[in-house]
């Protein structure tokens, strides 16, 4: 019996197009895309207006203090439309009062709005995505708002009831976005300093020896577990950490730009080698500095301060 060969059952198929991105990924693509040309991300340092935006001339980031006044000056309102509504005639002085508290909230959100998309401009993953719902809600509450005011200016004995109506619909909004504010600093890390939990030992640690240390080249060595970023410049010696205060990035694999400058290769921070300062944002927490010595022909250094 001759041997008979069984059929090919194989099917060749065609290789499935890569899954779309969901919607809102799409979205924030294309909304950080024209939040960083609005703010000068993609340009020359030392990009001032984006640092303003940031807080980088605070030394502390500008959206959570300025946020603080429109929610306070919306919760007076709150307060002072209910004492309205309760007696109109009676307290027809409150209507006017929550007037000027809507008006300052509004004012202040404006600066809130900006600062806050300017940071979200540089977040990613889940951040980005908790970042966009809050940002969206709050620029909901804004225009509620907005709308509010306007309608107690242009028609105040009329139009007020409505106007209230407005000023509570977007004080539960702004309650919302604050929580999803809130998720992302407390859960998930966003602008904290990521250098706040690293610890200098109390003695010098030798790290490299001097002989193999070239000029203006960035090496990364570590100082009790730390990565710490080292660099000679004419001779002279420069530390400080290798972690970026914005956003964790590696400063060894950064840029070294004259006048004494590392730019991170993550959101374009930059700073000085020798003092730790921030030059341009998105960053707004110096850097922490390590102390140099030379001893024995090795190169050794101490976080300052200890911690």
């Amino acid at each position: 019996m001759s041997e008979m060969s069984s059929p090919d059952t194989s099917v060749t198929t065609a290789e499935a197009p890569p899954a779309r991105p969901p919607f809102i990924e799409r979205l924030s693509d294309s909304l950080q895309n024209v939040v960083k040309a609005l703010i000068g991300s993609n340009r020359r340092p030392p990009r001032r207006f984006r640092s303003l935006l940031n807080g980088t001339y605070l030394g502390h980031p500008l959206h959570p203090v300025v946020t603080d006044i429109p929610i306070g000056a919306w919760t007076v309102a709150v307060v002072l439309d209910i004492i309205w509504l309760v007696s109109p005639t009676a307290n027809a002085w409150a209507a006017n009062a929550a007037l000027g508290a809507v008006a300052v909230g509004f004012l202040a959100s404006l600066i809130a709005f900006a600062s806050g998309w300017a940071d979200w401009s540089d977040t990613y993953g889940a951040e980005r995505t908790t970042g966009i719902y809050h940002g969206l809600l709050m620029t909901s509450a804004i225009i509620l708002y907005l709308i509010s005011g306007v309608l107690r200016f242009t028609n105040p004995a009329h139009d007020t009831v409505v106007a209230a109506v407005l000023a509570f619909a977007g004080y539960a909004v702004v309650a919302i976005a604050g929580y999803l504010g809130g998720d992302m600093v407390y859960a998930k890390g966003t602008n904290v300093n990521h250098t706040a939990w690293e610890f200098g030992g109390e003695d010098y640690e030798a790290v490299l020896p001097e002989k193999d240390v070239a000029d203006n080249k960035l090496y990364r060595v570590t100082v009790s577990g730390v990565p710490v970023l080292l660099v000679s410049l004419g001779g002279k010696y420069s530390a400080i950490s290798s972690t970026c205060t914005h956003a964790g990035g590696p400063l060894d694999e950064g840029e070294l730009q004259k006048g004494d400058v590392v730019q991170c290769p993550w959101h374009g921070s930059r700073f000085e080698l020798r003092t730790g300062r921030v030059r341009t944002g998105p960053a707004t927490i110096a850097q922490p500095r390590y102390d140099v010595r030379v001893r024995d022909g090795m190169i050794e250094l101490k976080r300052m301060g200890g911690h």
